[in-house]
């Protein structure tokens, strides 16, 4: 096989991997689409409506540890029936360059987005996606470098805690809030995976979160 051919078979085979994630995040899309029609037709019937439905919050562990990554969001309330109630996000993932002894140097950048299910008081299930390029310099396996569009799903349980009481949240424009969350990210798919020391491909990752918030 001579050098084009190659290239022809690889540049092929990049053609279809793209071409596969797009059909995995346009299914994970239409599902997000027909979860939040339903939310805002149940919020169409649902009489107990609070006077905030927007939010935005920020990660404040993940700075810290494992470190280098910085994630944010804004949140909708799409519905709320008592205790139970619906909220859409979407936010950033920022990962600047790092230096990882068994890949090399590597940054990531996402756009998130996800559904929030609240079940009773705080506690909530969390529906997570991001979608973004990720980058590999100087691949510690084959000096490469590598650039990679990435697909990552994730499912999370947590709890919010309210700062304020319900009667002095009704009164103020602004409600602060602590979040914590527990759970899983799988990266799902990527275009151009990178090779790693010792790893035989994707596996899903334990997760947890510290989050400030403010609803207004």
């Amino acid at each position: 096989m001579n050098e084009q051919q190659y290239l022809m078979e690889e540049f092929c085979i990049i053609i279809l991997k793209i071409k596969f994630m797009k059909y995995k995040i346009l299914n994970s899309m239409r599902a997000l689409i027909i979860l939040i029609l339903t939310s805002v037709a149940f919020n169409l019937q649902a009489q107990n409506v609070p006077p905030r439905k927007w939010g935005a919050e920020v990660n404040l562990l993940w700075p810290i540890y494992p470190g280098n990554i910085y994630k944010g969001q804004a949140t909708y309330e799409t519905w709320r029936k008592n205790d139970l109630a619906g909220d859409v996000f979407v936010g950033f993932h920022i990962r600047p360059f790092e230096f990882r002894e068994e890949e090399g140097d590597f940054a990531n950048y996402a756009l998130t987005f996800g559904y929030r299910q609240f079940v009773w008081k705080g506690l909530h299930l969390e529906l997570y996606n991001a979608f973004g390029p990720g980058f590999n310099r100087n691949n510690a396996v084959d000096g490469k470098d590598y650039t990679s569009w990435d697909y990552e799903v994730g499912l999370l349980a947590g709890y919010r805690w309210e700062f304020l009481k319900k009667e002095k949240r009704e009164k103020m424009k602004f409600s602060p809030y602590l979040s914590t969350q527990q759970g899983f990210y799988y990266v799902a798919s990527q275009s151009n995976p990178h090779p790693i020391v010792g790893s035989t491909g994707e596996s899903a990752i334990y997760v947890g979160t510290l989050n400030f918030g403010v609803r207004f």
